[in-house]
């Protein structure tokens, strides 16, 4: 028999600030028995399976050794939701990709939050290659990067807008050359969050049911997927996750290549472990199943692109 799938039961009295940043409610919290370990509640909104998406993507980010947030399941106020981890340490900050790329890019909106076509491919690397140094940082960076835009196509999230991925800053207190303490900074491509949008979530069993007695319904529903990044500033709609990836396979291989092996070689059923011991009143059967059929096709069309 699985291991239960833990759930945390959050007490009134752990709940602290609203997080204003993004669409739905949330809040920050401390357990009582560890109260500084900080963490972030989100409802999930009514039929979508938010919080099984954000736990299994999380999941299957640290099956490719992404680094990422912890989600475990939560109810508040008899609301299910999950709880998220904060990643940030005392002495960092994080600074969301709206901003990063408002540093660099002229007149960029930072504040749209709709059809920000501004938010493009080559923005986004012009944006990190500024952000970073010397050579090494910049290729450390743009690897990284390039594993979330992985992690996005092979569990469709379609929600890598320019406030769900960012970069780090450390700070440390070092001695300079006259023995007085200055601030030292580093800098780093933030844990990849915010997964929530991913494996259909957004679907009742009905029309995952419909999809999956379709010939390639399930093909289909993964290329069909507009994402949070555009092509240029032309582009109305963005990427799907898939399309993205097939991009950067073109633009940037060396990148590309080590991750498409990394997807490649995961076992015909890497998530069956994920998912199956999810209780059925978290995750639907017909959400496991499609969420499978899913995580096996886009699995397939990854190691498949040239």
């Amino acid at each position: 028999m699985p291991e239960p799938v833990p759930i945390i039961e959050i007490k009134p009295g752990w709940r602290g600030r609203t997080e204003a940043l993004g669409s739905k409610s949330k809040f920050w919290f401390r357990k009582d028995d560890n109260p500084d370990d900080l963490w972030l509640y989100k409802v999930s909104r009514p039929d979508t399976g938010e919080h099984w998406a954000e736990k299994v993507a999380s999941e299957i980010a640290g099956l490719l050794e992404l680094p990422t947030h912890v989600v475990e399941f939560a109810r508040y106020d008899g609301k299910i939701g999950c709880a998220v981890r904060s990643f940030l340490e005392s002495n960092e900050s994080l600074i969301h990709g709206n901003e990063v790329l408002a540093g660099v890019i002229p007149e960029y909106d930072k504040d749209k939050q709709r059809g920000q076509a501004d938010h493009n491919f080559a923005n986004i690397v012009q944006a990190l290659e500024a952000r970073f140094s010397t050579s090494l940082n910049r290729k450390q960076a743009s690897f990284r990067f390039v594993g979330y835009l992985m992690l996005d196509a092979l569990v469709g999230n379609t929600d890598r807008h320019h406030e769900n991925w960012g970069v780090l800053q450390h700070w440390v207190m070092v001695p300079n050359t006259e023995g007085q303490m200055t601030i030292s900074l580093h800098t780093s491509v933030a844990p990849t969050y915010d997964h929530a949008s991913s494996l259909g979530r957004e679907m009742l069993d009905e029309r995952r049911q419909r999809i999956l007695s379709e010939p390639a319904g399930v093909c289909r529903y993964i290329k069909g997927g507009k994402g949070g990044i555009f092509l240029d500033d032309q582009a109305r709609k963005g990427l799907s996750p898939l399309s993205l990836v097939e991009l950067v396979a073109k633009t940037y291989p060396a990148f590309f290549k080590p991750w498409q092996k990394r997807i490649a070689e995961l076992p015909p059923d890497f998530a069956n472990p994920i998912i199956a011991p999810i209780p059925e009143s978290y995750m639907s059967a017909a959400s496991k199943q499609f969420a499978l059929a899913f995580l096996g096709e886009s699995r397939k069309l990854i190691a498949s692109i040239p």
